[in-house]
């Protein structure tokens, strides 16, 4: 190749650079890299209600209440995550864009708003939790004083370049493996016997089922709320460098975290802290932990400023995706014409400010819980985001059901698939009746004894989801997309979907030869 030859490749890479930098659709900058991706899928759910929250669902529904709970509400992500694999490694939509695609306009624009409302609710307990454990440092600062330094502080940070934004999420992501691995550790040795005061013998002594069913169905809702986000990879690919590369890896790796962070902390507090210790009941948050219950009987007295400094960092990680996700989904709906198009707006980076300052705006709704019970507050919005959780995800299965049978319709095949969705249909079967079930279910405690205001406050999402669809059907006119007018050919991936930034244009031939470090071969193996 000549000098003119090569220079006319060069000035056509940095064109596309350009072009690509930033969605041609939305608007927002392609900044995130695959390993921000599949940090974030485990940072964004790795929140203050792991090393606190989960105090109460111990209580409540014991180590084996929890391990049944979590492992039925894994199966349904799971399936999720299969679903939301296949549909996004051909097209990089928000997941009620897709709705709207292959099922109807209307459903998809009920989806998109319940799942706005999910991580509002997420945003509200993130701030309850943050706010409770700050006043453990010092208590001169009145707790609405510790929340606007921190809304203050996040309304800055957020318009930051989502560069920046992938960079923070993954350290911050890092840093809480670390915390938990840590604990992880600190449970082998106490089961081990390694600690003072405990002599090793069946690790699982303390693992039995607290109050039935009923403890089996307060664990659904737990389990709802924390794994929250992993479906959060639908919603970033708009600002993806590598979208088809981020669902190959994202899907599996996110999967197996999950499992390793939940199933890993549910094990370690039960080996260390029984279900009956009256300091899971406590009124201070961080003493209520059963992180610090177990280091404090390990001799460590301050393991409160120890569990605190370890929520606050995470909270930090956690309020961030609990902005992030909800601003990028209203922006969606602004978009696809089901909200305001002022939420379209963006910045010179790429920023949907107005959707962000706006979802930001709902988290003075935690000041609330400072004249109230916090404890009643957390509590009620846990049961509202759970409950959403379980519809959202109920839905991402049927529209990916609604995809394949349409793809089936106009006679193409699997072998045109580049990520397969594992055990079609009937996972898919499988995960729809999972998620109605658990969607019926998760207020049994409202049955026993029965409470009409209970039962109101925790079923009321159920009717509101059919009352805002229905809303739309109105507004927008819509119909039921048939399969033979599914469009499978706009705005397709036929390529990797590589979006090359004009900063990273390097020589070709000296990127083919670069290959992966052993210890990057080993990461992504995990």
């Amino acid at each position: 190749m000549d000098k003119k030859e090569a220079l006319v490749v060069v000035q056509t890479q940095l064109s596309q650079a350009v072009r690509h930098k930033f969605d041609p659709n939305t608007g927002v900058k392609r900044g995130l890299k695959t390993r921000h991706i599949s940090m974030m899928a485990l940072a964004g759910i790795v929140g203050p209600g792991v090393f606190i929250g989960m105090g109460s669902a111990l209580r409540d529904g014991g180590p084996a209440g929890l391990i049944v709970g979590f492992t039925i509400v894994g199966v349904l992500v799971m399936i999720m995550m299969f679903c939301i694999g296949e549909l996004n490694s051909l097209f990089d939509f928000n997941f009620n864009t897709h709705a709207s695609r292959w099922v109807d306009p209307s459903f998809g624009a009920a989806m998109g708003w319940y799942y706005v409302f999910l991580w509002v609710c997420s945003l509200i307990a993130e701030y309850v939790s943050v706010i409770s454990v700050m006043s453990f440092y010092s208590d001169k600062v009145p707790l609405w004083g510790y929340y606007l330094i921190l809304w203050g502080a996040f309304s800055i940070y957020q318009m930051v370049g989502v560069d920046i934004f992938g960079e923070v999420e993954y350290i911050l992501a890092f840093i809480k493996l670390l915390f938990i691995t840590g604990f992880y550790l600190f449970s082998v040795i106490y089961a081990a016997g390694g600690i003072k005061g405990h002599s090793p013998g069946n690790p699982f002594k303390n693992f039995p089922l607290n109050s039935g069913f009923k403890g089996i169905a307060n664990s659904f809702v737990y389990a709802g709320v924390y794994y929250t986000g992993i479906e959060s990879l639908s919603v970033t690919f708009s600002e993806l460098r590598n979208v088809r590369a981020a669902v190959k890896n994202a899907v599996r790796q996110a999967v197996v975290r999950i499992f390793y962070v939940y199933f890993g902390i549910i094990i370690s507090y039960g080996i260390t802290v029984p279900y009956t210790d009256p300091g899971l009941s406590g009124s201070n948050k961080t003493m209520k932990s059963p992180m610090t219950i177990a280091l404090v009987d390990a001799g460590w007295k301050n393991a409160g400023f120890y569990v605190s400094t370890v929520v606050l960092i995470t909270s930090l990680s956690s309020i961030n995706s609990a902005i992030y996700y909800p601003a990028r989904s209203l922006k969606r709906l602004a978009d696809d014409g089901y909200a305001p198009k002022v939420f379209s707006k963006v910045t010179t980076q790429g920023v949907p400010w107005v959707a962000t300052h706006t979802v930001h705006l709902f988290g003075f709704l935690s000041i609330l819980s400072i004249k109230s019970s916090s404890s009643v507050a957390y509590g009620y919005i846990i049961n509202l985001a759970g409950l959403c959780a379980f519809i959202v995800w109920s839905g991402i299965i049927f529209v990916h059901l609604r995809f394949r049978a349409g793809w089936y319709k106009l006679g193409r095949t699997d072998d045109e698939l580049p990520y397969k969705a594992p055990f079609y249909p009937y996972a898919n079967y499988i995960g729809i009746v999972l998620g109605i079930a658990l969607t019926l279910v998760q207020g049994w405690s409202v049955f026993v004894p029965f409470n009409a205001g209970n039962f109101v406050d925790v079923y009321i999402m159920i009717p509101f989801f059919f009352i805002v669809w229905g809303g739309f059907k109105l507004y927008l006119k819509s119909l039921w997309i048939r399969y033979e007018h599914m469009d499978f050919v706009s705005d397709r991936q036929e390529t990797d979907g590589v979006y090359t930034d004009v900063e990273s244009l390097g020589s070709q031939s000296t990127q083919e030869k670069k290959k992966e470090s052993f210890a990057s071969k080993i990461w992504n193996s995990i």
